[in-house]
């Protein structure tokens, strides 16, 4: 069917001993094969397979990762290459500068932190520079001192010289508070009554002006003796970093492939591994491992293997709609994957309704805008950052990047019907209106009627066709019989807004009443007795996309009464226009807010409650094929030279 997920299929592959490593690496970088467990009778016929050189592979690995997280990136000549672990580890070994690396990396972290606490007494001084004399007055071997910051310092001060014998100096910025040693418990508890904040005054030798002379020559000396670590680093990096790195990058691979060893299972002279993959790509796999095995593999599909995971394969056009499928629930393999169906159905409810040619161009323009702003974000935002910060509480980049765009088709469609019922951000251009909205308000429930009767109609169907996929033809039954039903108290309910006879003289009241028996005959014998109480739901999901014609409505009102104040406005004092125009700006500004999270809200609403839930359990499990990550590093220089497939 077209619209299922990706066809799965589970395989066991039986390859040679010798070719299990450039299977790996092959099935890897891939990512084509999720690799499962074996089940239990298969583990009792073989041995665990385990992987040469495991321990060492990691210890190097995390010592190649320590000394590349430190030395600064430098490109070099050409990419290292390995062909062997036994080969890399000789190579690892040559490289004997932990100990240097690690004396320097310790020498930076001291003067950066030396540059921290200068720089920390620099300001200090700053906060106190109106202070004239020797600051070394203030820390004496009875008495410390200490800056106090807040609103309440004359009271504070005043309290504490009460209680004790302290001494006090309001400044411009801070106060000076000095008191002896044995009183300093009394200070703390006073500041946190008076909410003063209280911080140390380091011990100075010299007045303001010559200590902070003498700290910024101090705190030169250590960036100029930071520089010299970093150039020493540098010159390090420069014989070392590609090496380093290429080293890493092979290591990080022969990890990613050593952690298959659980999933695994041998001989002497066999392996066995096994998982699933797409059907489609099985032929291609096959031939690729009788080429690494120069045809010495044994492919052995599975059957009765259980509910496969799901990949969903749909046209490019619609990719963008998985985003969405997945927030509700990822389909089973075995299900309808309704991502096409969304994203027919989502921008046309969307764009109905919004139904303004105004609207819809603003929410067209501020989508554009937040996809190239996302995809090309600029160096400093405009944006103030409390909106920024609240805006990424509620969602990531790439949810309001999937919104972002799914909007865009929405928009072009309510332009579209904008056209048609003549509305422009509410007022209406001097052209005959091809369908009025407020004159047509019965013809467009009835419309939205049919909408909500053929969408639930045809959830039913799809339902009844996923069933009989699973061979479930009870199932199958069951959704025929809510088809059946649904139709005769639709047919049933016509017949009394139209006020017809609902007896044996009117032909539809009859065929009404046989498809409602034949219907609730069939839910019985499929579902059960409990199941027809689920009848009402059916017909309020039905009557729900009559929301549709309500939300429009809901806009196109509001803006016709937002513009009516304005223009009532224009005839009055300069005030009352002012007043008017703010009136239309707000309004309009807040109508837009509204129209698009209303259509959003509500449209997706509509699918998932009243369309999905006739055919969709969800709950699948994602395919996760085994991937063997390149590095950056590996991606800069595959231009260079890429490192050689491990064998």
């Amino acid at each position: 069917m077209m619209l299922m997920p990706s066809k799965m299929v589970r395989i066991r592959f039986t390859i040679p001993k010798a070719c299990y490593d450039e299977t790996v690496t092959f099935l890897g970088e891939s990512s084509i094969m999720q690799l499962e467990e074996l089940p239990d009778k298969v583990k009792e016929m073989f041995l665990d397979y385990n992987v040469d050189d495991y321990e060492k592979i990691n210890s190097y690995l995390q010592r190649m990762r320590s000394l590349r997280s430190i030395l600064p990136a430098a490109k070099s000549g050409t990419v290292q290459e390995f062909k062997s672990n036994r080969q890399a580890f000789r190579s690892a070994d040559s490289i004997k500068i932990d100990e240097t690396v690690a004396k320097i990396k310790k020498e930076q972290e001291e003067i950066l932190s030396e540059i921290k606490d200068a720089r920390s007494e620099l300001e200090i001084i700053r906060t106190v520079s109106d202070l004239r004399g020797n600051l070394n007055v203030l820390n004496t071997s009875y008495t410390d001192s200490f800056i106090a910051t807040g609103s309440r310092f004359d009271d504070f001060a005043s309290y504490i010289k009460g209680k004790t014998d302290a001494d006090t100096i309001k400044l411009s910025k801070c106060g000076i508070v000095t008191v002896p040693k044995a009183s300093e418990g009394q200070l703390a508890g006073a500041a946190s009554a008076y909410g003063i904040s209280l911080n140390k005054l380091p011990v100075f030798h010299g007045d303001a002006a010559s200590e902070s002379t003498r700290i910024k020559k101090r705190i030169k000396h250590l960036e100029i003796s930071n520089r010299n670590a970093q150039k020493r680093l540098a010159s390090i990096s420069k014989e070392y970093y590609n090496k380093i790195s290429a080293l890493e990058e092979y290591l990080d691979i022969e990890a990613q492939k050593a952690s298959l060893v659980t999933r695994v299972k041998g001989s002497e002279y066999l392996v066995i591994l096994e998982g699933w993959m797409e059907q489609k790509n099985l032929d291609r796999v096959k031939e690729r491992l009788n080429k690494i095995s120069k045809g010495a593999f044994l492919a052995e599909e599975i059957e009765n293997a259980g509910l496969a995971p799901t990949q969903m394969q749909n046209p490019v056009t619609f990719k963008l709609y998985e985003f969405f499928i997945k927030f509700y629930s990822l389909p089973k393999s075995n299900e309808i994957d309704p991502t096409i169906l969304f994203g027919i159905a989502f921008p046309i409810f969307f764009g109905f309704m919004v139904g303004d040619f105004g609207y819809g161009a603003i929410m067209l323009g501020l989508a554009l805008w937040l996809v190239h702003r996302i995809n090309h974000p600029p160096k400093r935002s405009r944006i103030p950052r409390s909106i920024s910060r609240f805006i990424r509480t509620i969602m990531s980049k790439r949810s309001l990047l999937m919104i972002a765009k799914v909007i865009i088709p929405g928009s072009i469609i309510a332009m579209f019907l904008g056209v048609i019922f003549n509305k422009y951000l509410g007022f209406s251009l001097p052209y005959p209106t091809l369908f009025n909205l407020t004159e047509n308000v019965g013809t467009l429930l009835l419309i939205s009627g049919w909408i909500g009767v053929g969408m639930v109609s045809f959830g039913f169907f799809l339902g009844a066709l996923n069933k009989l996929y699973v061979k479930d033809i009870k199932g199958m039954i069951g959704r025929i019989g809510w088809i059946l039903a649904a139709w005769g108290i639709v047919i049933l309910g016509l017949a009394v807004l139209n006020k017809e006879s609902i007896g044996p003289s009117n032909i539809s009241a009859l065929a009404s009443y046989a498809l409602l028996i034949v219907g609730i005959g069939l839910i019985l014998k499929s579902e059960g007795g409990q199941a027809l109480m689920e009848v009402p739901s059916v017909v309020s999901h039905m009557l729900s996309y009559t929301r549709l014609v309500g939300i429009l409505l809901a806009s196109v009102i509001l803006a016709q009464v937002i513009n009516l104040i304005f223009v009532s406005s224009l005839s009055s004092s300069i005030f009352v226009i002012f007043a008017g125009v703010a009136i239309l700006v707000l309004g309009q500004i807040f109508n837009i807010v509204i129209a698009l999270f209303e259509a959003g809200i509500q449209g997706a609403r509509l699918i998932y409650v009243e369309f999905f839930s006739k055919f969709l359990s969800g709950n699948g499990n994602q395919f996760n094929p085994f991937r063997i990550k390149r590095h950056a590093f590996q991606q800069e220089n595959s231009s260079k030279a890429a490192p050689t497939t491990p064998k």
